[in-house]
């Protein structure tokens, strides 16, 4: 999310302010300008978080021993096994469990020193 909040704040508001002031509705210059400015940091974004979870994945599997194994290795190796819908599961649940802790810690964040989470200012 930092590299498209970046490409945000750093977007000029006069291409958007403009088309505002022909006529264009919210939707359209959504697609026509503030989408094309900001897919290179969707594409950035997009690639940090991939070689992130392949690094996670990488080093889990190097460490990983018999009883002992981590949610990634779980999921890949329930994909490898042929229940799909099993890792799906596990996926699905790891991200809704993330989301909930993510929620939970923005709720309490008025109890944290500023700066103690990435995503608030």
């Amino acid at each position: 999310l930092r590299p498209v909040a970046a490409a945000m704040a750093q977007a000029d508001p006069a291409p958007e302010e403009a088309a505002r002031l022909a006529g264009a509705h919210g939707p359209r210059r959504l697609l026509g300008i503030v989408l094309p400015a900001i897919v290179p940091a969707v594409a950035t974004g997009a690639i940090l978080v991939f070689l992130t979870a392949f690094n996670e994945l990488t080093v889990s599997a190097l460490l990983w021993s018999r009883g002992s194994e981590t949610v990634g290795v779980m999921v890949f190796s329930l994909q490898a096994e042929g229940a799909a819908t099993a890792a799906s599961a596990v996926a699905v649940l790891t991200v809704l469990v993330t989301l909930g802790l993510a929620g939970l810690a923005t709720l309490l964040a008025r109890r944290l020193p500023r700066g103690s989470l990435p995503w608030l200012p």
